[in-house]
């Protein structure tokens, strides 16, 4: 197998102390600034701009405001930290970078990184990895001299107070501010050997830290992008990757004359970004238009995080025999390293798009009774959403730890408790039924249902649901009767025939009698899922395509454009073709990673924006206090044997309003 599994991790100290804090609303009146509102609240401009981002952009009359009040400290015995002397600021390794590019990159020594970096070499580097870059001279007194002259003109800030939550330290804040540890104990001498919880520390602006590493520079015009270009890479090379001729990429950077150079940044139209890193955006959607292409209102500003908790039990692995049998024997593990490589390509395509994104790749040790949630959860307080772990329980667990951070669980779709920062992305069975039957009833055909003997339930949530479906009453062999079923059967419109059974006689003789009656009457048969007894040799496929039987799918089982070329271009980076867990890796990660990236908050985006990738459908919807993803396609067997997706307007699966004021769900 060729996934090669690259796992970063984020040193941090952990704190034992608890803190909470309270908020107030501020209206804003006519006039007022976000410095006036601090005042009056005897709180900093920075402390409002956390809270509410929109207020960066400037705030209007009216507009409502988060204040912080005075928190509820509570201090327990805090671990020391250790103050670090070479700390300038993080560099998030990007692919092929050595500490050879880096030392040319920040006129730095080589080794003076590798100083820096005492528990890293040169021959380990990962993509995603942070490296301390140590500073170079002594700054710091010319900062602080810099922060007072600001700090004394009228109007102007020259610092900021951060209140120190559970789990920061000096380095973690250092790297959020990108300022340096040193600065921070300059600035609060008194807090050299410990940082207590609940403490508000003086920081500056970036006004006066100037190191401040810009991970892509913006292009103003959204029909293009910046890509950096890679060690050894030519115009050909480009040219390959992007359709484009020398003479076009030099048009539009004619500073590349002379030739590209490793790092340099090169404009070039946005539409290219899906070639470059063997990837492809989104498509719309052409049968509904509630479906939103995220890539063209991307907004990065700001740097965005995200972790992937993923099950790699690395300390199963203790030498390559035993990586080899892990490999050949263990169905899990190569699940999760086929989810990981569609993730990476993902990441890879976040990079292509220019976002500023940071990735942490953290191993759970997970199996369906544990997880080392517990462990991680002082690396993730930098983190805006985490992916992960797989087991229903662990993902439950993770999202009450984790408290306001979005947890999305990549493929459970079963819980038995919500959390309303927990996102269940695999749509469940009961809304792929729903979906079905809202659609089968909006063609305006007679719809008849058969269900086994025993599925009770499934009978009285029809009969509650769909009143106007009729029910086939199998007789006491649990068979149909062809006279009295034909007697349900109508001639001037479609019969929908919804079968739902597990008994493989039942689907093989009521696919038999209904490719039958085909002769005498229009039928299309309906099925609430689309499982193994539908591929028995004993049911033929050219009798599910003359029934055109439907079927409710979590994934696009119809061949797509977009599929072939992500195919090939996983291929060519991993040597095989990608299966169903790669191709959802690269979907669930790529979504929430263009989530991030609007304008929008992000629980916002998640609740009023239906999304599509490769092969899967994203419309999540907040209820009971927890969100899960509703979006399912309807498919249908087509003429020539081929699987095709139905058309499914707007209206056709909105919910009755009996199923608004009604809402539950009947499982087996």
């Amino acid at each position: 197998m060729k996934t090669r599994v690259f796992l970063f991790f984020a040193v941090l100290l952990f704190a034992t102390t608890a803190f909470s804090q309270t908020y107030k609303k501020h209206t804003v009146t006519k006039g007022e600034s976000v410095k006036e509102i601090a005042k009056k609240y005897r709180v900093t401009p920075y402390d409002i701009h956390r809270l509410n981002p929109d207020a960066k952009n400037g705030i209007t009359e009216h507009m409502v405001l988060l204040i912080p009040t005075s928190g509820t400290i509570q201090t327990v015995k805090p671990l020391k930290t250790q103050p670090s002397k070479v700390v300038n600021t993080i560099h998030v390794l990007q692919p092929s970078e050595t500490f050879y590019s880096l030392s040319k990159k920040y006129n730095v020594a080589v080794g003076d990184i590798e100083k820096a970096n005492p528990t890293t070499t040169k021959d380990d580097l990962q993509i995603g990895q942070e490296i301390i870059i140590p500073i170079k001279g002594s700054p710091i007194t010319a900062q602080i001299k810099k922060a007072e002259k600001i700090d004394a003109k009228p109007n102007a800030d020259g610092y900021i107070y951060h209140t120190v939550v559970t789990g920061e330290t000096k380095y973690s804040i250092a790297r959020e501010y990108n300022m340096t540890v040193q600065l921070i104990e300059e600035l609060n001498p008194e807090v050299v050997d410990v940082l207590p919880l609940g403490y508000k520390l003086k920081l500056v602006t970036n006004k006066v830290v100037n190191n401040q590493i810009s991970i892509t520079e913006i292009v103003p015009d959204p029909n293009y992008m910046i890509y950096v270009v890679r060690p050894k890479e030519t115009f050909y090379n480009l040219g390959k990757k992007t359709g484009l001729t020398k003479e076009e990429i030099l048009a539009l950077n004619p500073e590349a004359k002379d030739g590209l150079k490793e790092g340099m940044q090169l404009k070039l139209p946005k539409a290219t970004s899906a070639v470059i890193d063997a990837t492809t955006t989104p498509n719309t959607i052409i049968n509904n238009n509630r479906t939103t292409d995220l890539t063209k209102s991307l907004v990065r500003k700001m740097p965005k995080e995200i972790a992937l908790l993923l099950p790699f039990n690395l300390d199963r692995i203790k030498a390559d025999t035993a990586r080899a049998q892990l490999l050949r024997n263990d169905r899990f593990l190569n699940l999760t390293l086929d989810f990981y490589a569609g993730a990476l390509m993902a990441i890879d395509s976040a990079d292509a798009l220019g976002l500023p994104l940071r990735v942490k790749i953290l191993d759970t040790k997970e199996t369906t009774k544990s997880c080392d949630i517990v462990n991680i959860k002082s690396k993730l307080h930098t983190t805006d959403v985490v992916i992960g772990p797989f087991f229903p329980k662990n993902v439950e667990t993770t999202a009450s730890l984790l408290g306001n951070i979005p947890v999305v669980s990549p493929l459970s779709k079963d819980y038995q408790k919500k959390y309303p920062n927990l996102f269940q992305s695999v749509p469940s069975t009961t809304d792929a039924k729903r979906i079905l039957f809202n659609y089968i009833l909006a063609q305006g055909g007679n719809v008849l249902a058969i269900t086994d003997t025993k599925k009770v339930s499934s009978r009285n949530y029809i009969k509650e649901r769909y009143p106007s479906v009729k029910l086939v009453v199998l007789n006491e062999k649990g068979a149909i009767d062809e006279a009295a079923f034909k007697a349900m059967l109508v001639k001037d419109q479609t019969n929908y025939v919804v079968l739902e059974t597990e008994r493989t006689g039942l689907a093989i003789n009521t696919v038999k009698l209904l490719a039958k009656l085909l002769a005498e009457y229009p039928i299309q048969l309906a099925v609430p899922e689309n499982n193994s007894i539908f591929e028995s040799a004993e049911i033929p496929l050219t009798r599910l395509t003359a029934l055109k039987m439907l079927y409710p799918s979590v994934t696009n089982d119809s061949d797509t454009p977009q599929k072939v070329q992500f195919a090939k271009a996983f291929r060519e980076k991993n040597g095989r073709m990608p299966n169903q867990f790669a191709t959802r890796g690269f979907d669930v990660t790529f979504d929430i990673i263009l989530r991030l990236f609007q304008e929008e908050p992000f629980e916002k985006v998640m609740n009023t924006v239906e999304s599509e990738q490769i092969d899967n459908k994203f419309s999540y919807i907040m209820e009971d206090n927890g969100y899960r993803n509703t979006g399912i396609y309807i498919m249908h067997f087509d003429e020539n044997l081929t699987v095709k997706q139905v058309a499914l307007p707007t209206a056709e699966i909105e919910e009755t309003e009996f199923e608004e004021e009604n809402r539950f769900f009947i499982e087996d």
